[in-house]
């Protein structure tokens, strides 16, 4: 259940982030994307769903239901939008996003009683998200690094509490004109604190491709292999991701994800 909840706070892929082909908001209208998948668990499986509303092109609400047994957990999160800066709200947190001229984030302040958090972004001529440094209460807690080529993740490296992880990913040749980033993505720290900022495009140009593989730097022991389903419009159906290891077991659930996509 530990990893449910933190699959709860964490949920959670890419839109054309080329101007001309962009819709207009106007021409958009509101409109949502949907994931539906059951996660598997060391007990019983959890089905859980998202949805996240659009307004044009603005994320506005990201909704996550979550249901074990009887038990239902919802959890809300909103966005508001006023001149250069993005505000991330839920019941138990603000996120307060300044962008630079690009649209993109710049600067996160994320500010509880106990400490204040501060991110800082940075991107490359491109427009890719290249780095983030993490501060806790004006000392270095992390820091994350981004590297491309010809448009596309092709790793990640994190240090933070003096250890260092690198990952190696590789992409494919599908693409979406939606925000979807890789699901592997979404569990690194930082970035497990920035889930609605990536499905709203805040986060720099979306990579070209869809990654089909990611593994530790260096090591045989794990890998991950994503695969994706598209509709008869070239919508995103489905998303996969199966992570195995040396030994042939996982070593945490869930190892294998599979989210059906839908849009209304």
């Amino acid at each position: 259940m530990k990893k449910i909840a933190i699959l709860l706070l964490a949920i959670l892929t890419f839109s054309c982030s080329d101007d001309d082909e962009k819709g207009t908001e106007e021409d958009k209208g509101q409109w949502a994307m949907i994931f539906n998948e059951t996660v598997k668990s060391d007990s019983n499986p959890v089905d859980r769903t998202e949805k996240f509303m659009f307004d044009g092109e603005r994320l506005i609400q990201h909704i996550i239901k979550q249901r074990y047994f009887e038990e239902e957990i919802n959890n809300e999160v909103n966005l508001s939008y006023s001149d250069n800066q993005v505000t991330v709200t839920t019941d138990y947190l603000t996120l307060v996003y300044t962008l630079n001229s690009e649209g993109y984030a710049s600067q996160c302040v994320y500010s509880l009683s106990s400490q204040n958090r501060i991110y800082q972004f940075s991107y490359s001529a491109e427009g890719y998200l290249t780095g983030i440094v993490e501060n806790i209460d004006d000392t270095e807690y992390s820091s994350t690094s981004l590297t491309y080529e010809n448009g596309d993740i092709t790793s990640i490296s994190s240090k933070m509490n003096g250890l260092e992880n690198k990952f190696i990913y590789e992409p494919g040749e599908e693409s979406s004109t939606y925000h979807l980033p890789c699901l592997g993505l979404l569990e690194i720290h930082p970035l497990t604190f920035h889930i609605e900022a990536l499905y709203a495009g805040l986060l720099g140009k979306d990579p070209r491709h869809f990654t089909i593989r990611s593994c530790p730097a260096g090591s045989n022991d794990e890998k991950t292999v994503y695969s994706y389903g598209f509709d008869k419009k070239g919508n995103p159906s489905r998303m996969i991701c199966q992570t195995t290891y040396a030994g042939g077991q996982a070593s945490y659930y869930p190892y294998t994800r599979n989210i059906s996509v839908s849009f209304e």
